[in-house]
């Protein structure tokens, strides 16, 4: 029994993004179709990984089909931690967080440099 929940744990932690034999590819797109200042909405992806980066986040463009998956939030210096906190919390809220930024990085360390949260 041992031998078996530590072959799953490895396989857990070696599957977890893009090429990772798991997920279905065609959930992945390439970060080229959507990267670029805008106005994207922020959701859970529903991903959870064993070990970092995990692209825990889905990142799609307001109006787009299209989406791409990144490890987390780059907030802006200024920003004060309770606005933080607010924002983080809604992108676990039905609809997620829209904020004003652009995905920045490749595979799964790409993250979302937050310029400003959209008021819904």
């Amino acid at each position: 029994m041992r031998k078996l929940l530590c072959a799953f744990l490895m396989l857990g932690a070696s599957a977890c993004g893009p090429g990772g034999g798991i997920f279905d590819d065609d959930i992945f797109h390439d970060a080229s179709e959507v990267q670029g200042l805008g106005t994207y909405r922020i959701s859970d992806s529903g991903i959870r990984c064993a070990v970092a980066p995990c692209p825990s986040l889905r990142v799609s463009p307001i109006g787009a089909s299209a989406s791409i998956l990144v490890s987390g939030i780059e907030y802006p210096p200024g920003m004060a931690q309770d606005k933080r906190q607010q924002a983080s919390h809604r992108i676990y809220m039905s609809g997620g967080l829209v904020a004003d930024g652009a995905p920045r990085g490749e595979g799964d360390a790409r993250v979302f440099v937050l310029q400003s949260v959209v008021e819904q």
